[in-house]
């Protein structure tokens, strides 16, 4: 696992490490509409320190970031933005692939990009592994059943409401 985190951290915000689509295709849908199998259910704490378990049971977007990547504050901008166009029930999680940065950095990190409605979660590699992370700024969204139907780097805040309107927000 620490290899893997060490390729993506190295790779840069919004790019791929694997042999992915490049950039400029990165934002499109890759899961479809949700017909496979729901994801598999994982356990983690927020940076509060309380228990999230992933799948919600919620429209859910799950953001990949580090603090340290100057274009994942956009990125967390646009899924504030695409939450607050969906739905209410939706639901957002911000998962920092960086376990060494303070906390008291992750929070100033969130309060300049306008504290937004989000839940915090400091990755130890469980979440990078679970969904198959291999660039900062993947967004995975999940419908209410826990099926992965979209799945892209660094969407807009549109194609992120979207993502979540066809989720069932």
């Amino acid at each position: 696992m620490g290899a893997l985190l060490a390729s993506i951290l190295l790779a840069g915000c919004g790019s791929s490490t694997g042999a992915g689509a490049p950039p400029s295709a990165a934002a499109s849908s890759s899961a479809g509409t949700g017909s496979g199998p729901a994801v598999a259910s994982v356990s983690v704490k927020t940076l509060n320190g309380s228990s999230l378990t992933l799948p919600t049971g919620k429209p859910t977007v799950i953001y990949f970031f580090t603090a340290s990547c100057g274009p994942c504050a956009a990125g967390v901008k646009n899924v504030a933005s695409g939450l607050a166009k969906a739905a209410p029930g939706a639901q957002a999680v911000t998962v920092d692939l960086d376990p060494s940065e303070p906390t008291e950095v992750l929070n100033q990190f969130i309060a300049s990009v306008g504290n937004p409605p989000v839940t915090l979660v400091r990755d130890d590699g469980t979440l990078l592994k679970h969904f198959n992370v291999d660039s900062l700024g993947t967004t995975v969204v999940l419908n209410s059943s826990g099926k992965e139907i979209f799945r892209g780097v660094d969407p807009s805040a549109d194609v992120t409401a979207k993502a979540l309107a066809a989720a069932g927000s």
